[in-house]
């Protein structure tokens, strides 16, 4: 008996000795965040605007735009825990409806989750105000919907963060959204991955963007099927060069302060436990979903 249990534990030994050791494949550290005032509804990235997010040399955030996209976003994400970083990702409200358990898994996944308004008109400037509001609130509505069965720390995920489609933002715009307590952002650079470029072009592009600067916001988009194929050599790459990927949070307590905020785009956390009103149908009737960029941003 003895020598079976001595074979068996010999065995054992053996087979627990082949196994993976957890370190290799768990993260090694938290991803570095860096905070993002909301009050008064700043608007951050030096491409467009005077203020930038505070990071530091050779730090970089990335930020996806368009989805959710059940064709790329989960490779996006399955690539992203891969190399242990986070990232912020800015929903089209039709496609967040459409696909609620996406919005739930990037949330769940610890990502920052901003709007991109309901349909992604490409240009804000040519709707009334009355139009232009709709679209970025039914965006938002749309958003915390998908994230109203989910537990709390995942619907915190939902930042007072919004992103204008094709970067046209317009100032009667940043001032709605200020008085909200909601933070405008653009970014430092593209990649132009909406372009029909290959993978190689769009990796090259954000490398030489990123360069030229040192630090900033990267805009890429997770509907893309040449972003998902670059995206792994892109932040490899990036390390060797001694960058840090950063992701973006808001500020503590801003949740709650655009929740306060008078006309309120977005609602606490901690509420009752009542999905907000779906975004109405007619709005993806009217405007049909246009997911590129007005300009190229090389």
């Amino acid at each position: 008996m003895k020598s079976v249990l001595a074979a068996l534990g010999i065995l054992a030994a053996l087979f627990c000795a082949n196994l993976p050791a957890r370190a290799e494949t768990a993260c090694p550290a938290e991803t570095s965040v860096v905070a993002v005032p909301t009050k008064g509804g700043p608007a951050y990235g030096g491409l467009q605007y005077a203020r930038t997010a505070a990071l530091r040399h050779k730090e970089v955030a990335l930020t996806f735009d368009d989805g959710p996209n059940p064709e790329t976003t989960p490779a996006i994400l399955d690539i992203l825990d891969r190399h242990c970083v986070k990232a912020t990702f800015f929903m089209v409200g039709i496609y967040a409806q459409k696909h609620p358990e996406l919005v739930r898994e990037v949330a769940a996944r610890g990502h920052t989750i901003g709007t991109h308004t309901w349909s992604h008109p490409n240009n804000l400037r040519h709707f009334s105000p009355a139009s232009a509001e709709r679209q970025i609130r039914q965006g938002f509505t749309a958003v915390e919907t998908a994230l109203a069965t989910a537990p709390a720390k995942d619907r915190d995920r939902l930042a007072p963060f919004f992103r204008f489609p094709g970067l046209n933002d317009s100032k009667p715009l940043i001032g709605w959204l200020g008085e909200r307590n909601i933070a405008t952002l653009s970014c430092e650079f593209g990649a132009d991955d909406w372009k029909s470029i290959g993978a190689a072009q769009v990796r090259a592009r954000a490398l030489r963007n990123i360069a030229s600067l040192g630090r900033g916001i990267l805009i890429l988009h997770d509907t893309k099927p040449r972003t998902a194929a670059m995206l792994s050599s892109l932040i490899v790459a990036l390390r060797a060069d001694g960058y840090s990927l950063v992701q973006l949070v808001p500020e503590e307590g801003a949740r709650e302060l655009a929740a306060a905020s008078r006309d309120a785009l977005i609602g606490p956390v901690r509420r009752a436990e009542t999905a907000p009103e779906k975004p109405a149908a007619t709005l993806g009737a009217v405007f049909e979903p246009s997911l590129e960029p007005a300009t190229s941003l090389q």
